[in-house]
């Protein structure tokens, strides 16, 4: 299913605003349309972040189209504003250009102005998403470059926090093992997540059988909330994570709100914070492996006496305890406070 266009169209008359709506609905399945007749309203609508293109009339007697695009500019730059107007003229249509209006739309009789006009919302949105992406993109880089140059210690919570802002879902954690023996170490929840998630996500039905896109990147989505209880994810991003040569656990991302999948870009994000986690964890398994390689060899020392002196029973526990010491496993706990440097 692909994501709507979503369309904020303002007009302090309702009738003419509900026409309008009707009318490019009608022409684009994939419109989503909100109507505000009031510019204040419609302004916090654009503070949301959830418009992808305004359409305005001109003549408003509280707040004309002009003074509305200016704001909205001030707000988001960027997202397409086109002024429409039945008394149009060169002079408003100059200043709206200055105003940097995308575009200007003169309302006409027929139906043939109706399909230009979805065009018009229709090329506008695309490219302004476009940018957008790329924008969220390279914002996205720049914080993991950032987080792995500039910081001297940065906790998990903030590499999953990164990760479900870039990927803009709800839920982000670090699970150790699968199925009923998963363990979550660290998690990320965005707090409009209803329910506990303690034991991990709860993922919908359909989501059973996931997907391998390549590497060590796991996806799956699902159409509809599962139970309809809204209260399982249909969404899910995950990418293993190996300690070494031995698999550690999943970083893995969660949303509840219905998508068409996730990107190769999105895919190869999620697998360049899994390798440089597992990158990270590796370092602190070796820095360990390190210390117990020196303490094995001060113990060395102690057998060799305990040799000499025929004593058995101290030579024996050296060499356990040695044994112990170079048979470390990759670490388990101590990824919940771990300091990546």
């Amino acid at each position: 299913m692909a994501t709507p266009t979503r369309v904020l169209i303002v007009d302090d008359d309702p009738s003419l605003a509900d026409l309008m709506a009707n009318q490019l609905s009608e022409l684009r399945e994939g419109f989503s349309i909100r109507v505000e007749t009031n510019p204040n309203d419609a302004l916090d609508a654009v503070d949301t972040g959830n418009i992808d293109c305004v359409l305005s009339d001109y003549h408003m007697p509280e707040m004309d189209g002009l003074e509305l695009l200016r704001y909205v500019r001030e707000m988001e730059h960027g997202i397409p504003f086109i002024l429409f107007t039945s008394r149009g003229s060169e002079e408003i249509a100059s200043e709206a250009v200055s105003e940097g209006v995308t575009d200007y739309f003169r309302k006409r009789r027929g139906t043939e102005q109706w399909e230009v006009l979805a065009n018009r919302i229709e090329n506008s949105a695309a490219r302004y998403r476009a940018e957008r992406a790329v924008q969220r993109r390279e914002a996205a880089l720049h914080d993991l470059a950032r987080t792995v140059i500039d910081s001297v210690s940065t906790p998990v919570e903030e590499l999953l926090e990164l990760g479900r802002e870039t990927l803009d879902v709800e839920y982000g954690a670090l699970v150790q093992g699968e199925g009923a023996n998963a363990e979550i170490l660290v998690e990320s929840v965005d707090g409009s997540v209803p329910y506990p998630t303690a034991d991990g996500p709860t993922l919908v039905d359909d989501l059973d059988d996931l997907t391998v896109d390549g590497g060590s990147v796991v996806t799956g989505t699902a159409d509809g909330d599962g139970n309809g209880d809204g209260e399982e994810f249909s969404a899910y991003i995950g990418s293993t994570i190996y300690v070494g040569d031995r698999r550690y656990g999943t970083l893995c991302f969660c949303d509840r709100t219905e998508r068409e999948g996730f990107s190769e870009w999105e895919r190869t994000f999620v697998e360049l914070l899994g390798d440089w986690l597992g990158h990270e964890l590796t370092g602190e398994w070796a820095r360990d492996r390190d210390e117990a390689v020196r303490s094995a060899r001060s113990r060395i020392e102690r057998v060799r006496e305990a040799i000499d002196e025929s004593d058995d029973e101290t030579a024996r526990e050296e060499l356990d305890a040695i044994a112990e010491l170079l048979d470390q496993d990759p670490p388990s706990a101590t990824a919940v406070s771990i300091e990546l440097s």
